[in-house]
């Protein structure tokens, strides 16, 4: 192969693996069918209207359960990216139910994971947050990815130069600043 050839093969592999390391979560059939652009406060508003829609919606589940028909899970809408991965934001167009006509372990679909769910709009269901009650939209999942935890990252508040040793162990042995 000439050189030239191999640089283009190298090089055209590449990009495939950065554009791959972008793809979004949920299947492009899916996408396909999905209203993009509908959000849960639209829906929220006149869900007779998008009854039947497809959405695809991110967020932080709130609680789950198992039921007979499967698993519902309560989740707290999150703005999401490019590959469908809800933002930690203080902004959310509020909470919606995601029915799984499977068992989903809620040891791992549990409290504050993050969660992309790509489903149908079904119905509506009243429930109550504290003393207010809220209708929750109901998708019905189609296809749904739940997110890796992310560690949590502890950092110690003495070291002011993201390294060790610390900070008097230069003062006593050091020059008293990073080096």
């Amino acid at each position: 192969m000439h050189k030239k050839g191999l640089l283009w093969v190298v090089g055209f592999s590449a990009g495939l693996l950065v554009l791959s390391g972008c793809a979004h979560v949920i299947s492009p059939q899916v996408r396909q069918q999905a209203a993009m652009n509908l959000s849960l406060e639209e829906v929220r508003r006149n869900p007779k209207a998008y009854k039947g829609k497809v959405v695809i919606w991110s967020g932080k589940i709130l609680s789950g359960e198992n039921k007979s028909d499967g698993t519902w899970l309560e989740i707290l809408e999150l703005p999401a990216d490019r590959q469908g991965k809800p933002s930690s934001t203080t902004r959310s167009d509020g909470r919606f139910l995601a029915k799984a006509s499977r068992f989903l372990d809620t040891a791992l679909y549990a409290p504050n994971r993050l969660v992309t769910v790509a489903g149908t709009l079904t119905e509506t269901e009243e429930r109550r947050v504290g003393a207010v009650p809220l209708v929750y939209p109901v998708v019905t999942v189609l296809e749904m990815h739940l997110w890796p935890e992310e560690p949590l990252i502890v950092r110690d508040p003495y070291d002011d130069c993201g390294r060790y040793p610390p900070i008097w162990w230069r003062f006593y042995f050091g020059h008293g600043w990073c080096w």
